[in-house]
C-alpha cells in the first residue's frame, strides 16, 4: 500500500573479494538462504566480470567505464595524504540517479579517495555515507593503520567500538529505509566490508562450520552468512515499509576470492589480483518483480560497467555517449543475448598486465 512511485527502488549490493565458490548456488557447502532465495527466484550471472582489485571494479562500477580511462586501473593507495581519487569530473550513478528523482544512500566501503572531501561519498551524489573511506579494517574496533576509519557523512563514528560493521551496516540500512518517503524512489548502495580480511566473525557462526579443519575457510563461511543474515534485514525492512515489491535487487562480489586467505574460486583457475578467471569472473544475480523472467541462469557476457548504463536504463534515464558500459536490461530480463561481445580484463603498465576478451 505504499508503494506510490512508478521508478522502481534499486537496491546494489556488493560483496567484498567473495570468490566464485563461496555462494550457495556454486558451493552447497556455503550457508547463506536468503541470497538463495534471492538468486534462484531471479537471474543467476553464470558470466560476468570485474575488476581483479576492489578500487577498480568500483570505478567500473559507479562511472560505466574502465578503470584504465580514468587512471583508477592500479590499486594506488587512498591514503589522505595521496592526492589520488575517482577523477572529480566524473558523473557518477549517484549523481546520475539524483537527477532522475532518486534518493540515494551509500551504507559500507568506498575505497575510491579521500585525500581531500570533495572525493567522498556525499561529495560525488549520495545524500547519505555511512562506513569507511578506505581497503579493509577491523570489523569490531574499525581502526587501520591509518587510525579509526568510520564516517557518517563528514562525522567520524566513535561510538560503534566493539560493534561488528555488517551489523551496523545493517541497522544503519533499516533506519535509511524506515524514514524513507515511499513517494521517492530509493538508490541504496550496499558494499559490505564482508568477506574481505581480517578474519572476524561472531563466534556463533563458526558452530555452523565446526567440521571445517582450515580455520581461514571456517571464518569465511561464518562470515559469508553473517553477511546473508545482515542482507536478510535489509531486504525485511523493505518488505516492511511496503517498497519490495517495487525493488530491483543487484548482488555481485567486486572481484575473485583470495584462495590464500580462505576464499574460493574452485573450479576457476586463479585468484583476487589475477587476470585469470578466479580473480575477474563474479558471482552475481538480479532479482525484482520487473525481470519479465525469472528462475533462470543467464549466460551471457556481462561486464560490471554495465551496471550504470542498465540501471539508469531501468530508473527512466537515456544512455549517455562516451560509456564503455552497455545497457543489459532488456538481454537479462528476457533471457536474450547479450550486446556484450568483448571487455578490456586491463590495461596496466605499472605491472604490465594488458589483458582483453
Amino acid at each position: 500500500a505504499a508503494q506510490t512511485t512508478t521508478k522502481p527502488h534499486i537496491l546494489l549490493i556488493v560483496a567484498d573479494d567473495l570468490g566464485w565458490s563461496d555462494v550457495s548456488w556454486n558451493n552447497p557447502n556455503v550457508v547463506m538462504p536468503n541470497l538463495h532465495t534471492l538468486a534462484t527466484t531471479g537471474v543467476i550471472f553464470n558470466q560476468t566480470y570485474s575488476q581483479r582489485l576492489c578500487t577498480p571494479s568500483r570505478t567500473a562500477l559507479l562511472t560505466g567505464k574502465f578503470p584504465y580511462r580514468l587512471g583508477m586501473q592500479v590499486q594506488k593507495s587512498m591514503f589522505e595524504k595521496n592526492s589520488h581519487g575517482l577523477p572529480l569530473d566524473e558523473e557518477l550513478l549517484p549523481q546520475k540517479l539524483k537527477k532522475l528523482g532518486y534518493a540515494t544512500h551509500m551504507v559500507g566501503k568506498w575505497h575510491l579517495g579521500s585525500c581531500k572531501w570533495e572525493y567522498t561519498p556525499t561529495e560525488r551524489g549520495f545524500d547519505s555515507f555511512y562506513g569507511f573511506h578506505h581497503g579493509g579494517e577491523d570489523y569490531y574496533t574499525h581502526m587501520s593503520e591509518r587510525g579509526l576509519d568510520f564516517w557518517d557523512g563528514r562525522t567520524s563514528v566513535s561510538d560503534r567500538n566493539g560493534v561488528y560493521s555488517t551489523e551496523s551496516f545493517a541497522r544503519r540500512a533499516e533506519n535509511i529505509i524506515s524514514q524513507h518517503d515511499p513517494n521517492t524512489p530509493l538508490f541504496l548502495y550496499l558494499p559490505f566490508q564482508s568477506v574481505h580480511t581480517p578474519h572476524q566473525v561472531p563466534s556463533s557462526y563458526l558452530q555452523t562450520f565446526s567440521t571445517i579443519q582450515d580455520d581461514n575457510r571456517k571464518s569465511i563461511l561464518g562470515m559469508a552468512t553473517a553477511l546473508d543474515d545482515a542482507i536478510k534485514r535489509v531486504t525485511d525492512a523493505l518488505k516492511g515499509k511496503g517498497l519490495w515489491d517495487n525493488t530491483l535487487t543487484i548482488f555481485m562480489s567486486d572481484n575473485g576470492g583470495n584462495y590464500v586467505q580462505g576464499q574460493s574460486n574452485w573450479p576457476l583457475r586463479g585468484a583476487k589480483g589475477t587476470l585469470w578467471e578466479g580473480g575477474t569472473r563474479v558471482p552475481a544475480f538480479v532479482h525484482g518483480n520487473m525481470l519479465e523472467r525469472t528462475g533462470y541462469t543467464y549466460h551471457g557476457m556481462m561486464h560490471g560497467v554495465d551496471i550504470l548504463p542498465t540501471l539508469v536504463s531501468v530508473a527512466g534515464g537515456t544512455e549517455d555517449a562516451g560509456l564503455d558500459g552497455k545497457n543489459m536490461w532488456q538481454s537479462i530480463s528476457t533471457g536474450a543475448d547479450s550486446p556484450r561481445t568483448e571487455f578490456v580484463y586491463d590495461i596496466d603498465s605499472r605491472g604490465e598486465r594488458y589483458a582483453i576478451r
